[in-house]
């Protein structure tokens, strides 16, 4: 073979659309071609791994003194002809004498240039071949690749290209600018204004874009193929027809290769690919909802084609091959798939009818979940077991979906299952503050299900004191005192103690302590005899709260000590937290602020890995009372208006044996600030993200160590660190993180941090972007 030097430069295709966001991406590949001479990006197919190459090519191309070759492998079928498509990328011609591959490495020899592979994952073994033997005879030459799948060659510094950033779900803003610093909102407004010209992201359709967004995982494929749909169709249509998103998502760029041309194409050839088990398995894990691990995958999916020790080594060839997403967790490794690769999973094992069968077993096994878990998290796995749950969640609303869906007057195994699994979720729910969430649950297999009269109670009692927990009083009350007729001793002792402890906060929230102590009493001593492990804490936590609230100090400190003991011996820590909430109520009686502000730490601490936004919500109420006592009146309203928001968050209140108590905070904050001054404060307080305001809590004489910033990116306040805020002036004038860390003697990587969190409270991506936030709001020296 014969050729001439490439010319100086690249020798890339160019660019034909606007490139959006991975700022981050971009510098992790030139890192990593800093250090390593084989790069390989890998990830999910529409996932922008082809157009990063070309970025950072082009960006690089002045790096390389022989410029930047790309050779496209789409349309190789036959891996014997990888090495002539790389020699015919180069221009060379043949030559008798030579393999195309010795060829190619006498070309390079000398060169010293920025190869990029595209699209090897098909021809990987060949392509590996190629790449180790240009590695060796070529000094000067670099290889990125992309590829669905690692090419395990020697030196591969493999890296995967995630989705684009989403806004997390909820997050609606007053203006649709704040969706901006989100690449996926980004990506999809330049997409859609470039079909059609006068769409626009507002404050009417700002929601369906987030949603539009999220439902489609980030990938920018994906979102391309739906921006187009704005020429006949608004978000919200959009959105209304992702349920169908393979007949959507249907219409591609026509110049692109056929496989990008539509969702289902892509997959298609994701799915042609694999090893049939390889494939079987991506089929039967879209029966999850949400992430899973290693032993609930055993555990749904396995049988005599796919057994337990197989099942194991072919989930790490789909995380290598981007169909099954791995991540480490303080759980464990976790798995989970994007949407669009579940739904296709989906409908392959509906053709193959096994699809409601897999479904079985996953309710059986999220129910037998559950149970554990209400046995079990009462002690030192309790932490645990939690975020089991909420890394979960997501599979126990398939299986109550399914209870709820399936069951019938001659089926009552769903309903069975369906009342079992709400019963064990019931601490969950309260303490996750997620009240709606059971209560929907609870009333809709009341409607939908004919269980046992075991099954019926259980419903009947989770449904009516959730509703009391939520104000909705009367409602509660009603559905309690039917689940309590239901009940009979001894069978049903841990039931009826938990009816009587619903009917107790219903008569607290009425104003009836009397009535409420003799119903606490009553259920405490029923769950001595029952087998709900938190019985007995939660009846002893309730009546120290109605003494502490009485101001009878001696009895609240007894009953919330003997609670402390049990979750002592336990190894529990969140009922624990609420016995100390329970002293800091009595500190406050008793006049001892600073007694209040510790026990609140303790409890915060505590409480921060359950994320108990109602019992960390009643903590910072009593802050607030201390703070306005203290005559540090913006702290005080600041955190009744963090409190009222956490409360309306999770639709919970205060009991009205403390309202008396919130009432003359209020009146007593509002009178020294004035009423202007005070509505200002409480709204910011309401905007606070809930760490900021555990961390003003906590702070305390009115967070002199903090700036309050008003409308952050992202539609919320946020709280800057005297030293972000010092940090984010410095870089308003211009200095380098070098700079800033000598200016203020820190460390470099110390500096960086600052910077980065100041960027990431205010939603923002550059640094020109703080600077112009810091002019525009004045923060002070």
């Amino acid at each position: 073979m014969s050729g001439t030097p490439p010319r100086q430069g690249s020798e890339l295709p160019a660019e034909l659309s606007s490139f959006i966001g991975r700022r981050h991406e971009l510098a992790s590949i030139r890192h990593a071609l800093a250090r390593s001479r084989v790069v390989t990006l890998s990830g999910p197919g529409g996932v922008g791994k082809t157009r990063l190459a070309l970025r950072v090519a082009g960006d690089l191309a002045a790096s390389y003194p022989d410029g930047v070759r790309m050779v496209e492998l789409a349309a190789v079928q036959d891996p014997t002809l990888v090495a002539d498509t790389v020699v015919a990328g180069f221009g060379l011609r043949s030559a008798a004498t030579l393999t195309p591959i010795e060829a190619l490495v006498g070309h390079l020899r000398d060169r010293a240039l920025l190869l990029v592979l595209d699209n090897c994952e098909h021809v990987r073994d060949a392509v590996g071949v190629v790449i180790s033997l240009v590695l060796d005879g070529c000094p000067g030459v670099s290889i990125l690749a992309t590829s669905r799948h690692s090419l395990d060659v020697s030196g591969e510094d493999l890296l995967t290209v995630p989705p684009l950033p989403v806004p997390p779900p909820g997050r609606l803003t007053r203006t649709p600018d704040a969706l901006l610093p989100y690449d996926a909102v980004r990506l999809f407004e330049d997409r859609a204004t470039s079909a059609w010209a006068p769409f626009e992201i507002t404050t009417e359709n700002q929601a369906a874009v987030a949603e539009l967004v999220r439902r489609l995982d980030g990938v920018p494929l994906a979102i391309e193929l739906a921006a187009v749909r704005v020429r006949s169709l608004s978000a919200d249509q959009i959105l209304d027809r992702l349920e169908d998103r393979f007949a959507l998502l249907s219409r591609g760029n026509r110049a692109a290769l056929s496989r990008q041309q539509s969702l289902r194409a892509l997959l298609d050839w994701s799915h042609d690919l694999l090893a049939p088990e390889e494939r079987l398995l991506w089929e039967r894990a879209s029966v999850f909802s949400g992430s899973f691990d290693a032993d609930d995958l055993a555990a749904v999916v396995s049988d005599d084609v796919l057994s337990s020790p197989l099942i194991a080594g072919l989930a790490d060839e789909l995380v290598k091959k981007s169909i099954l997403v791995r991540e480490e967790t303080p759980l464990g490794p976790r798995f989970g798939q994007l949407q669009s690769i579940k739904e296709y999973g989906l409908r392959k094992l509906a053709d193959e009818a096994n699809l409601e069968q897999l479904r079985d077993r996953h309710l059986v096994h999220y129910r037998d979940q559950a149970v554990t878990a209400a046995r079990e998290m009462f002690g030192p796995s309790g932490v645990t077991w939690f975020r089991r749950l909420s890394a979960e969640h997501d599979d126990f609303r398939a299986a109550l979906e399914r209870c709820a869906a399936d069951s019938g007057p001659a089926d009552d195994g769903p309903a069975e299952d369906g009342a079992a699994i709400v019963g064990a979720l019931l601490h969950y729910w309260v303490m996750t503050g997620r009240f709606s969430e059971g209560r929907h649950w609870a009333r809709r297999l009341l409607a939908s299900t004919s269980p046992t009269a075991g099954g019926r109670t259980a419903l009947l009692v989770v449904a009516g004191r959730l509703a009391v927990l939520q104000g909705d009083v009367e409602e509660g009350r009603a559905l309690l005192e039917r689940g309590l007729a239901g009940t009979t001793l001894p069978a049903d002792a841990t039931w009826r103690a938990h009816a009587l402890h619903g009917l107790a906060l219903a008569a607290l929230f009425w104003g009836e302590p009397s009535a409420a102590r003799t119903l606490f009493e009553e259920a405490l001593s029923l769950h001595q005899t029952g087998e709900d492990p938190f019985g007995v804490p939660l009846a002893l936590i309730q009546l120290a709260t109605l003494h502490a609230a009485l101001g009878e100090t001696e009895q609240a400190t007894t009953y919330a000590e003997e609670c402390i003991r049990l979750s002592a011996d336990a190894g529990e820590e969140w009922c624990a937290a609420m016995a100390r909430w329970t002293q800091a109520l009595v500190a406050w009686r008793e006049g001892r602020p600073h007694a209040v502000r510790s026990y609140a730490r303790e409890v915060l601490r505590l409480k921060e890995p359950f994320g108990d936004r109602l019992g960390m919500a009643m903590c910072l109420e009593v802050v607030a009372w201390t703070a306005g006592a203290g005559q540090r009146h913006e702290e005080a309203a600041r955190l009744l208006g963090a409190v009222g928001s956490a409360l309306d968050s999770v639709g919970g209140g205060l009991f009205r044996t403390l309202q008396e108590d919130h009432e003359e905070c209020v009146a007593q904050t509002r009178a020294a600030l004035g009423d202007a001054d005070y509505d200002r404060l409480v709204d910011e307080g309401a905007a606070l993200r809930f760490e900021d305001a555990v961390a003003l809590a906590l702070r305390g004489h009115g967070g002199s160590s903090a700036v309050l910033v008003v409308d952050a990116a992202g539609g919320q306040r946020q709280l800057l660190t005297r030293r972000e805020s010092e940090v984010a002036r410095l870089v308003a004038q211009g200095l380098t993180d070098r700079e800033i860390a000598e200016r203020l003697v820190l460390a470099r990587r110390t500096a960086e941090g600052h910077v980065q969190r100041a960027l990431r409270k205010l939603g923002f991506t550059s640094r020109q972007q703080l600077a112009g936030w810091v002019v525009e709001h004045q923060v002070p020296s």
